[in-house]
């Protein structure tokens, strides 16, 4: 309690010091804070601004998915910065977007500066991949692997994890001491691991003494991950036709001991696979649409949101034998909301479709066992 005390009389002297500061000093960062378009371009109005640095383009790398049919050779974001920041090429400047626009943002005081490489795709009026078989990952900071899946016709789906938010916790930590990762001796060829691991000191300090090991189709928002972890985790992407059933394999091992409540308890630790189809736009009473992404706050609430449209549930998970690969077939319960699909909406790709794997079904509240180990292979999403 005392600590406590001090912290805050320490946080406000610096307050109180910092008013008293008629000249404040040139500000120092050099972010992308927000990104817009005048015209109705965007096909997911979320962007990631806080990508990891990648090596390969030696730039921060941003990703703006634009609706079918956008003239790409003709695109002029607008960029909110930090304040006083600059950036060049000018915010609302004309770029052809056919290939990767590389923009460099000066910090005020001009010590700073950070280089992002910006990529527009078309969002094609066609499914993600449906099919999953983990072989192929990029190495990310140079350290940590991002799973893909790609198709013939050039449909891309980039699978999000945790992995980003266990590297500022546990920096030192190598590859395959991540909670997401590739290795051999999948049910075919390689497949995806996902371990509850420690966080160290770092994470014990503010309160996320363990990472559980996840894979889900959306997006992992690191500017959440600390302040509200739950939101962090956003689920789902367009899909354009209705989910029917999610199969695949699984092996999975409950780790020793559970942790929960800042102590070990004799708790036993279980995993979760499931996926949510729902509405991914929300209409107000002048019919103006807002994007809905849903997020790891979903569990918590019994699945139970006002978009949702259907849910898939693995039921009875348990550990499995020795060696063995266990079938899932998981089908989507639609009777349990209650709603109708509108096809003509289901055609522009206003609903999501999400598929959360995770080694500790209550990891994303850091209950759970270290060394649980979730082994998924061969994935298949089966729709109508």
């Amino acid at each position: 309690m005392r600590l406590n005390k001090l912290f805050i009389l320490y946080s406000l002297f610096g307050i109180l010091m910092a008013s008293c500061i008629k000249d404040e000093a040139p500000n120092a960062e050099a972010d992308i804070t927000g990104i817009s378009f005048e015209e109705d371009v965007l096909a997911n109005s979320y962007i990631d601004l806080n990508p990891s640095y990648d090596e390969s383009q030696n730039a921060y790398p941003i990703r703006i998915s634009v609706k079918e049919g956008t003239d790409m050779t003709s695109l002029a974001p607008i960029f909110e910065l930090t304040p006083g920041a600059t950036i060049s090429p000018a915010s609302g400047s004309v770029q052809n977007f056919t290939t990767p626009v590389r923009y460099t943002v000066t910090s005020e005081d001009k010590a700073w500066h950070r280089v992002y490489a910006i990529t527009a795709r078309e969002q094609k009026a066609s499914n993600i991949p449906t099919t999953y078989h983990f072989e192929k990952v990029r190495i990310m900071q140079n350290v940590w692997q991002e799973f893909y899946e790609e198709q013939d016709s050039g449909n891309e789906l980039t699978w999000a994890s945790g992995n980003k938010g266990f590297k500022w916790a546990m920096s030192e930590a190598a590859t395959e001491d991540y909670p997401t990762t590739q290795i051999d001796n999948g049910k075919t060829g390689k497949c995806v691991k996902l371990e509850t691991r420690l966080t160290g000191d770092l994470g014990n300090m503010v309160g996320m003494p363990i990472a559980a090991g996840n894979l889900f189709i959306g997006s992992f928002d690191m500017l959440n991950a600390i302040t509200n972890p739950l939101s962090a985790t956003r689920f789902g992407t367009p899909f354009y036709n209705k989910p029917l059933r999610l199969t695949g394999y699984y092996k999975y091992k409950a780790g020793e001991q559970f942790y929960e409540n800042g102590e070990y308890t004799s708790r036993k630790d279980i995993f979760n696979i499931y996926a949510i189809f729902y509405d991914g736009v929300k209409y107000d009473s002048a019919g103006k649409g807002t994007d809905v992404t849903l997020d790891g706050n979903l569990p918590n609430q019994n699945y139970e949101h006002s978009s949702m449209v259907a849910l898939a549930l693995v039921s009875n998970p348990q550990e499995t034998e020795g060696d063995e690969w266990k079938f899932f077939d998981i089908p989507f319960d639609y009777q349990r909301y209650g709603k109708k699909i509108d096809e003509a909406r289901l055609a522009k790709g206003e609903y999501k479709i999400g598929i959360i794997f995770a080694s500790s079904k209550d990891g994303a509240t850091f209950e759970g066992a270290p060394g649980s180990t979730l082994l998924i292979d061969e994935v298949e999403l089966i729709y109508e």
